[in-house]
């Protein structure tokens, strides 16, 4: 490897580390308790290092949300990867989504703390409607897939269909831990109300 690329290696595994700081001060503080200084001692850099990467809070706030992006852009790749009719895709991404809140809970919450701050920032509104809308249009597709290859419903609207899911899917973000093993239920009631019979 080229001394080019281990300093953008380098530069590349700073930044994981400098969101994955961010990202966990923002959900024990909020943005609003999101400061620099504890970003970079956290990471164990100096704050001119910290600047050196980020220039500003603002900056922080779209590395954050930039990592959270990939973050979902590679669930969706390791989905659309397996060789798999669209009902067991279809199973596969809620299953995904289950995984997130068992195995990531941080994430969901930080996105929606992201999203409200997304609001009135100009900057990150784009960034968080296009995940929003990525997430929705991969449902909708699933769906018309499923449609065309008779597994689904001929008469599903595949529109509404992924409002459903969305909405039944992140309505867990809010429930208290104890009520995730309904989970299954709600995930096998999205099945049977989409599915052929």
């Amino acid at each position: 490897m080229s001394e080019q690329n281990q300093k953008y290696a380098s530069s590349d595994t700073r930044r994981r580390e400098i969101a994955a700081a961010a990202r966990a001060v923002i959900v024990e503080k909020g943005i609003d308790g999101l400061r620099t200084r504890e970003v970079a001692a956290r990471v164990g850099i100096n704050i001119a290092t910290l600047h050196y990467h980020v220039h500003s809070k603002e900056d922080l706030l779209r590395l954050v949300i930039e990592a959270m992006r990939e973050e979902f852009v590679e669930q969706g790749r390791y989905i659309d990867a397996q060789a798999l009719d669209p009902l067991a895709k279809l199973k596969l991404e809620i299953g995904e989504y289950k995984e997130l809140i068992v195995h990531k809970p941080d994430l969901l919450p930080l996105f929606e703390e992201l999203g409200k701050r997304a609001r009135t920032d100009p900057v990150l509104e784009p960034i968080v409607r296009e995940i929003r809308i990525g997430w929705h249009r991969r449902f909708v597709g699933l769906l018309d897939e499923g449609k065309a290859n008779g597994q689904f419903r001929a008469t599903l609207d595949a529109e509404a269909g992924a409002h459903m899911i969305v909405g039944a899917l992140v309505a867990f973000q809010y429930k208290p831990r104890h009520l995730l093993p309904i989970f299954d239920s709600v995930a096998d009631e999205i099945i049977r109300s989409v599915i052929a019979t």
